[in-house]
């Protein structure tokens, strides 16, 4: 099996698209969000740069999910520009895998925070979920 070494870090450059607009998380009527990166499509591509840093490290059936999310989106970002998602492993607490994260566009920083992910069976994640559910997986 494969090791991390404390402060091998990841990235992903990202175009802000349609689909990553806050604006389109208007689901009410009168509720109004810009037209800006939303904070739940950064925090999606900050996981998916912890995650490739974690592919290595798997065997077959494994895949890496995430447990635990603190982060600050302090700027905007709008329609059409990139901006890169970091993820730097930092070390281990029991069996999750800890990474600092934080990204930047061409203005400068627009978010930071931290991230834990476990390596688990992929399996075992799909039956938990449906057995909270009472449901077959």
């Amino acid at each position: 099996m494969t090791t991390l070494g404390k402060g091998f870090t990841t990235s992903l450059t990202v175009t802000v698209t349609e689909e990553h607009l806050a604006s389109r998380l208007d689901i009410d009527a009168g509720e109004r969000f810009p037209n800006v990166l939303s904070t739940p499509w950064l925090i999606a591509h900050l996981e998916r740069a912890a995650a490739k840093a974690l592919h290595p490290l798997l065997q077959d059936g494994q895949l890496s999910v995430g447990s635990r999310v603190v982060f600050d989106h302090f700027a905007p970002t709008p329609l059409g520009a990139t901006f890169t998602a970091y993820a730097k492993f930092t070390g281990m607490e029991g069996p999750l895998y800890l990474f600092d994260l934080w990204a930047e566009d061409a203005g400068g920083a627009i978010g930071k925070g931290t991230h834990a992910r476990a390596v688990v069976p992929g399996v075992a994640v799909e039956k938990r979920a449906a057995k909270r559910l009472g449901q077959t997986a």
